[in-house]
């Protein structure tokens, strides 16, 4: 395994990534979530992109630190942390990310894993 090495995502995780884009289109300036690297995750997802190991890392761990704004007020209005969670995959981008790093990034995983908060989503997700 290298980090360069690529995986498609599946179409659970691009319907998360293209919702996200067309909810955040339909809102408002001031109620549009997502950073640019947020929109470009989000676009790459939605296009069932190749996305590296590297990357798939990343969409796990913004996804655990991300967990909380599930509990957030605009949660209901698909706020911006709404179009964020779903931007960077949502509940599947964490289940195929997981999976995926548990069978090729062994190591890397087993030690996130461990760590509290990454427990939390992986139980969340039902991992």
């Amino acid at each position: 395994m290298a980090l360069d090495d690529t995986f498609r995502p599946p179409a659970a995780v691009a319907r998360a990534g293209r919702k996200a884009l067309e909810v955040r289109a339909e809102k408002p300036a001031s109620q549009r979530g997502m950073t640019p690297v947020g929109l470009r995750r989000a676009a790459q997802l939605a296009n069932r992109e190749p996305v590296s190991i590297r990357t798939i890392r990343r969409m796990l761990s913004y996804l655990s630190r991300h967990l909380v704004d599930k509990s957030g007020r605009s949660w209901d209005e698909k706020g911006k942390g709404w179009q964020a969670w779903h931007g960077w995959g949502g509940d599947a981008g964490a289940r195929w990310a997981a999976s995926t790093l548990r069978k090729n990034d062994s190591e890397w995983y087993a030690d996130w894993a461990q760590r509290p908060r990454n427990r939390r989503l992986l139980r969340h997700v039902g991992r």
